[in-house]
């Protein structure tokens, strides 16, 4: 079967995805509501007073821990032999099975997680108030967060913010095409490795070997102003994005040619 992707073909694999994991899909949503509503009611029971910003480390905290292993563990018929032959037998291409998977394990919890938080958070505040109505809660709104920061300052970091994120989603994920077993620790390990010995990389040219004396710039630091630099950045990132997603990609691939 060749990658070239069919609507139809497309929508009958998310009918069939559905099916096989609907029932389990609900439990975990449902899991993660109570999971939410239960810290975020500790959260406004133990304060008299809560702005509108407290929430945020809550937010970024609870969907990280979702999210991540959520990603970490794409292709879940992958982790065994019988379930990746059956799944490779499915009557769609590679591209369509890629692209579920990026929808379901990188894209959707961009939507899914901050709506679960947001009811969850409205509905632990109700609830606070209504046991203590003496309590001074400021409903969670990311509209309002977001209004806090200059208008120059949120151009350049939702981008950022959102490239990066994208990042470490997409390399759990190209981990899960790599690692059958345990694929979130084995891969935060590799990961581990790589920083490990880009570190050492730059402690040697710049601390050791000293190569960069006598006033000799190191080739990192031949952005000249602030722009410059978030322009690269951003560029570094889109690069890194692609060239994950590109390696998954490529790794499905292979098994289904394998």
């Amino acid at each position: 079967m060749n990658n070239i992707f069919n609507i139809n073909r497309f929508g009958k694999l998310i009918k069939q995805q559905y099916q096989l994991s609907g029932k389990n899909l609900v439990l975990a949503l449902s899991s993660i509501f109570i999971v939410y509503t239960a810290i975020l009611l500790l959260f406004t029971f133990n304060n008299s007073s809560i702005e509108t910003l407290e929430w945020l480390p809550f937010f970024i905290i609870l969907n990280t821990v979702i999210a991540l292993p959520f990603a970490a563990y794409a292709f879940p018929a992958f982790r065994t032999k019988e379930k990746t032959f059956d799944y490779l037998l499915l009557p769609c291409s590679v591209t369509e099975k890629f692209t579920l998977n990026i929808i379901i394990r990188i894209l959707a919890p961009w939507i899914v997680l901050p709506t679960i938080f947001y009811i969850s958070s409205h509905l632990a505040s109700e609830l606070a108030q209504w046991h203590n109505p003496a309590l001074k809660i400021e409903s969670f709104s990311l509209s309002t967060i977001l209004g806090q920061i200059n208008h120059d300052d949120l151009r350049i970091a939702i981008p950022s913010i959102i490239l990066s994120a994208l990042i470490h989603q997409s390399v759990l994920f190209a981990g899960a095409t790599v690692f059958k077993k345990q694929p979130l620790i084995k891969t935060l390990v590799a990961i581990g490795i790589v920083a490990s010995v880009i570190i050492f990389y730059f402690y040697i040219i710049i601390e050791w070997a000293d190569i960069y004396q006598n006033g000799k710039m190191p080739w990192f630091a031949i952005i000249e102003n602030k722009e410059s630099a978030i322009h690269c950045l951003l560029g570094l990132e889109i690069v890194l994005l692609t060239t994950t997603w590109a390696y998954a990609f490529f790794k499905v691939k292979e098994k289904e040619i394998a």
